[in-house]
């Protein structure tokens, strides 16, 4: 199966969606700066095992572009996710969610889990860490601002060279040129609509943590480790979901699943086979604490989680 069709909204928004190969379904959900071609080394890596959902998501052609504010929202963001999955008769996928798409992932699996098998939050966090977040939401701004005055091909080609970015020009140049041909691409009002009503609004995932708690399914959060803005929130994730394993992949940055494919690939395949087999635990709560030995536990009773 490899088909590409147009899905609608209740809100009559059309998405467009690639829906490839067989097997046990896996959802993917882009980031901010992609759209769903950011996933075609997934999709070719895990086709034959798996059928491979993408979408570009609303404000991204060529799913319409919205013109009001109102039609975007991180809420919206998974309705519209949950609208794919109907629309493609699944009851339940994996999800893989790359940084915007992670968000959208880990509020699935929140809300929705029996729509989810499991989540793997890749580059999850952006302007959540209450230490940046201020910074972070001026950002939003100035970055919406640049998109109108002066376009999507010139703030790709400075985003490109940023922070989030340099470690796939060293890693997979060719994919790094694509990167910037692809942004340049996108709709420059729907890129600025986006980042001011789903980036900008959006609650910071650490004043969720109490929710995370409880989380229901599985869950992967994967970080480059030099991703800055995105580290603190894969640890406090760790901390809290009571199924969650991290993974820091050393010299990598925000987009590990273009840095090295293949290692994704083989990364998001063992996670689907541990899920599937019933193997992925869930924390041993005697790993919460700081002692190294345990002995000063004895005789105290249970202390109280370190967070």
């Amino acid at each position: 199966m490899n088909t590409g069709r147009s899905v609608e909204t209740d809100d009559g928004v059309r998405l467009h969606v690639t829906d490839t190969g067989n097997g046990v379904p896996v959802l993917f959900l882009h980031e901010y700066a992609g759209d769903h071609r950011s996933w075609s080394r997934q999709v070719a890596g895990l086709q034959d095992d798996h059928r491979c959902i993408t979408y570009a998501a609303r404000g991204y052609p060529p799913s319409d572009v919205p013109a009001s504010p109102s039609a975007y929202s991180w809420q919206r963001a998974v309705d519209d996710a949950l609208t794919v999955l109907d629309a493609l008769e699944v009851d339940a996928a994996h999800v893989v969610g790359l940084s915007m798409g992670g968000y959208t992932a880990v509020q699935l699996g929140l809300r929705h889990p029996g729509r989810v098998r499991s989540v793997m939050a890749v580059s999850v966090g952006s302007g959540s860490d209450p230490a940046t977040r201020a910074g972070y939401l001026t950002e939003t701004r100035i970055v919406a601002e640049q998109l109108r005055s002066r376009g999507a091909g010139f703030v790709g080609r400075k985003f490109a060279e940023g922070p989030s970015r340099v470690q796939l020009k060293h890693h997979n140049e060719p994919a790094w040129h694509e990167f910037v041909e692809q942004f340049a691409e996108h709709s420059a009002e729907g890129l600025a609509l986006t980042v001011l009503e789903i980036q900008g609004r959006r609650p910071s995932l650490h004043d969720l943590a109490g929710e995370f708690r409880s989380f229901p399914v599985p869950l992967l959060v994967v970080n480059g480790d030099e991703d800055e803005a995105c580290l603190s929130t894969g640890l406090m994730l760790k901390r809290t979901a009571p199924a969650c394993g991290m993974l820091v992949l050393p010299n990598s940055g925000h987009v590990p699943n273009l840095e090295n494919p293949q290692r994704f690939n083989d990364i998001a395949r063992g996670f689907f086979q541990s899920v599937e087999s019933g193997s992925w635990p869930e924390r041993d709560p005697r790993s919460r604490f700081t002692s190294q030995f345990g002995l000063d536990q004895l005789d105290s009773g249970e202390p109280a989680a370190v967070e």
